[in-house]
Order: C-alpha cells, then sequence, then structure tokens
C-alpha cells in the first residue's frame, strides 16, 4: 500500500518538476525580407532556480521513410542572443532573423531549437550549489515563406521486386503541406480500384511532407490488382497553406 502511495507522489510530482522554462511561439513563418523576416521567441522561466540556454537554428532535411535529420542552419539566421542565464520566475525575449537568401522560390524548413545546457559553477543554485538535473530542449517549427505558393503532391506507383507496391507521395509544390485526414486510391489498367486501409497509410498519414522530400510506403499488391500492369493512385487529404 505504501509504495502505491509513493509511486503516485512521484507522478503528481513529474509534471511540475520538469516544466522547468517555456517558450512560444512553437510554429513560426518569416518573410525573406522586410519586416516579417524577423521574430521574437519568448523564453518563460517558472522554476525557483536560474537556467542557462542555448538557443540555434538547424535546417531540417526528411528521408523517404519519414526520418528527420538537422543540420547547422546558423549561416540563415542572426540570434540575439543566444546564450543566456534567465533568473527564476523571469522572462526572456530571443530576437530570431532571418539572414539567408532573399529570393526564396521553394519554402525552406528549419528548427529554432532552445536547448537547457549545464548551468556556469558560478551560476549555480545559491541555495543547493547543484547543477540542474533534467536539460530540456524546445524544438519548433520555422519556414521560410517563397514568392509563389504551389501546393502540389505527386503520387506513384513502383512493383517491387519481391512483389509489393510501394506508393510515394512527392512534395513537387513550394511549400510544405500537412497529410490529415489521407486517402489513397490505387486503380489498375484492369479496372479495379483499392483504397489503402488505415494501418497502410500509417507511414503518411498526419506527416509533414517538406518541400523537395518522398515519403513511402510498402503494401502487398492487392489481390484485385494482382494482374495489372500499369497501376496509378489518387490522393486526396485535408490541409491548405
Amino acid at each position: 500500500m505504501h509504495k502505491r502511495i509513493a509511486a503516485a507522489f512521484i507522478m503528481l510530482l513529474l509534471p511540475f518538476t520538469l516544466m522547468a522554462y517555456q517558450l512560444s511561439p512553437l510554429n513560426v513563418t518569416y518573410d525573406p525580407t522586410g519586416a516579417g523576416s524577423a521574430k521574437v521567441y519568448t523564453i518563460v522561466n517558472d522554476s525557483d532556480s536560474p537556467i542557462a540556454i542555448e538557443v540555434r537554428a538547424e535546417q531540417r532535411i526528411i528521408d523517404i521513410d519519414g526520418n528527420e535529420a538537422n543540420q547547422d542552419g546558423s549561416a540563415y539566421f542572426s540570434i540575439q542572443p543566444n546564450r543566456m542565464i534567465i533568473r527564476p520566475d523571469s522572462t526572456q525575449l530571443v530576437r530570431v532573423q532571418y539572414r539567408g537568401p532573399q529570393t526564396v522560390t521553394k519554402e525552406l524548413s528549419f528548427r529554432i531549437i532552445s536547448e537547457q545546457i549545464p548551468m556556469p559553477r558560478g551560476a549555480q543554485d545559491a541555495e543547493s550549489g547543484q547543477m540542474i538535473s533534467f536539460l530540456f530542449v524546445y524544438s519548433t517549427s520555422a519556414y521560410v515563406k517563397p514568392s509563389r505558393i504551389v501546393e502540389s503532391v505527386t503520387p506513384s506507383v513502383t512493383a517491387t521486386d519481391d512483389g509489393k507496391l510501394e506508393v510515394v507521395l512527392e512534395n513537387t509544390g513550394s511549400v510544405h503541406q500537412m497529410l490529415n485526414t489521407l486517402s489513397i486510391t490505387l486503380t489498375g489498367d484492369n479496372g479495379e480500384e483499392y483504397v489503402l486501409t488505415e494501418e497502410e497509410l500509417a507511414p503518411l498519414a498526419g506527416q509533414n511532407l517538406l518541400t523537395d522530400s518522398r515519403l513511402r510506403t510498402i503494401i502487398d499488391t492487392p489481390s484485385s490488382l494482382a494482374d495489372a500492369e500499369n497501376i496509378t493512385a489518387e490522393i486526396s487529404y485535408d490541409f491548405s497553406y
């Protein structure tokens, strides 16, 4: 009985312990030039200890299987300040200015990342003299708007060597597309149709398809399309930039 009470007590305390700071906004679109090329982020230290924060920019790359990799994006942004110590129950404003190419034909995708870092020795909690135990990261979405908005996702279907079907969605437009409420219908030249199931759509549904990116799902060839020589795909989803 005592063990159960103790466990519940820890679970209740966890959310308050882990929320060392808050960052906003979490999703921002920049203009390549003008007033809209600069944004202000707010960091709130709602803990009872000082915290050290580092803010940086990283460019987003997503592979065909939906895995995201980030690379240094510091050449595209000026961040002031990019390192700071925020006192307990205090707020810090961070100005982030896009400094990349002024002509943007396709949307650029980034992460503005706020990471809690170990406190310098001289700024440790005066009461405990200990380092912060948990260090937390906010990874926000940042886009640089293109000169022309084009929403276009092109589907394709290819037979694999092991007899399955690879269905690929490629963003051929100029802005990212969220694949919400996704539906894909395959049509064979034998006149048969097949609608992908929720399980088959899982690698694609709800994903963020960045510009010049592709996502795929591999499914068993439906029996109704087994004798089709050519298969095409039609998609629908609920998103507007």
